[in-house]
């Protein structure tokens, strides 16, 4: 893992070896309080452990100091072209300011370093591809150097609380930059695929993108860009991060992809299975440690559900159950949901 400074933006750390923040941003008019509250909350429940919200106008801007009363979240200030609405986000509580360098001025940034210098307010340099000026140099090189032109401002000010994030919306581009960037300073990283779409294009974009990096040990928190509600962000990027092993939300549930072997209702019994994990990882936290296997036929199934924690296999209209490895007993289709559940429940409880 890459080391890096840690930096603080409420009550959570980025950086200096602390856990891959997930992240997402309101998409509602921040004005609107009651409307972004509701689903500041949602994005609570969903796990989102930073928020962002637009800042247009300073009415925007004076609406985070309400909207912080009824919310858990560290909240930053995303701030683009004027930078006066640092100042009134600063004054209404923001705990971090994300500014974008490559749309306002340059003495209007170092007022922003002074201000967030003076209140102790961490600042993300977030640089884009679409609002640098590209050079035959190309995109990457472009937004390295953009980004570390940046930095130098705040550190020749004697700043150094800074998160930095290079995005663009292609999936090598960035991936070559935040390499880059990696070698060159020490400040934590924020990964993202800008603009990266909707649907499975947009998936596949950010978990390619973002997931290469952490791959590597690059990488301190994660906001995943879709067309779609904050909540999906939030599970994409915890998705992200359980699938490299980074961290742990939820159990582990390995299951098959349904073929002509599969003599069992699979397909309804791993939704229904699943529907019922997520409601226990609720009650039993320590669920999230377990790996579960639910597996349709002979072929693979009997292996994956003796490696699993719990685990059923299926046959011909039936189940074998495995708990560590060692088969418990066989039973119908019908029965075997009632039977996993109740041993499920026991070893939780043990």
């Amino acid at each position: 893992m890459r080391k890096t400074r840690a930096v603080k933006v409420g009550k959570v750390y980025i950086g200096g070896g602390h856990p891959v923040s997930v992240q997402t941003m309101a998409k509602i008019s921040t004005v609107n309080k009651r409307e972004v509250i509701r689903q500041i909350k949602k994005i609570e429940k969903a796990g989102g452990e930073i928020v962002r919200v637009s800042v247009l106008n300073k009415e925007d801007a004076k609406a985070i100091a309400e909207i912080k009363k009824e919310v858990e979240l560290p909240l930053v200030a995303d701030i683009h072209y004027d930078h006066r609405l640092a100042f009134y986000a600063i004054e209404s509580g923001s705990d971090k300011i994300r500014v974008n360098p490559s749309n306002i001025s340059r003495n209007g940034l170092k007022m922003i370093v002074k201000e967030a210098g003076e209140r102790r307010i961490p600042l993300r340099l977030g640089l884009n591809s679409g609002s640098i000026k590209i050079t035959t140099k190309g995109i990457v090189n472009d937004i390295v150097a953009a980004t570390l032109d940046a930095v130098k401002l705040c550190e020749d000010n004697n700043f150094f609380d800074i998160v930095l994030s290079l995005k663009t919306p292609y999936v090598n581009e960035t991936i070559k930059a935040y390499k880059i960037i990696s070698e060159r300073c020490d400040y934590p990283l924020h990964l993202g695929i800008t603009e990266s779409g909707s649907g499975d294009t947009g998936f596949a974009k950010s978990v390619l993108g973002i997931g290469m990096l952490l791959s590597e040990g690059i990488g301190d928190t994660i906001r995943v860009s879709l067309t779609d509600t904050p909540e999906r962000e939030i599970k994409v990027g915890q998705a992200i991060l359980q699938a490299l092993g980074i961290r742990r939300f939820e159990p582990e549930i390995i299951s098959c992809p349904v073929c002509g072997r599969c003599q069992v209702p699979l397909r309804n019994i791993v939704s229904r299975f699943k529907r019922r994990i997520t409601q226990m990882v609720k009650i039993y936290p320590k669920m999230k440690s377990l790996k579960i296997a639910i597996m349709g036929c002979s072929v693979n199934g009997p292996g994956e559900a003796k490696q699993a924690d719990i685990g059923i296999a299926g046959g011909k209209d039936k189940f074998a159950f495995f708990i560590k490895g060692n088969v418990i007993g066989s039973y119908s289709a019908l029965e075997i949901e009632e039977k996993f559940f109740q041993k499920l429940k026991e070893i939780l409880n043990g």
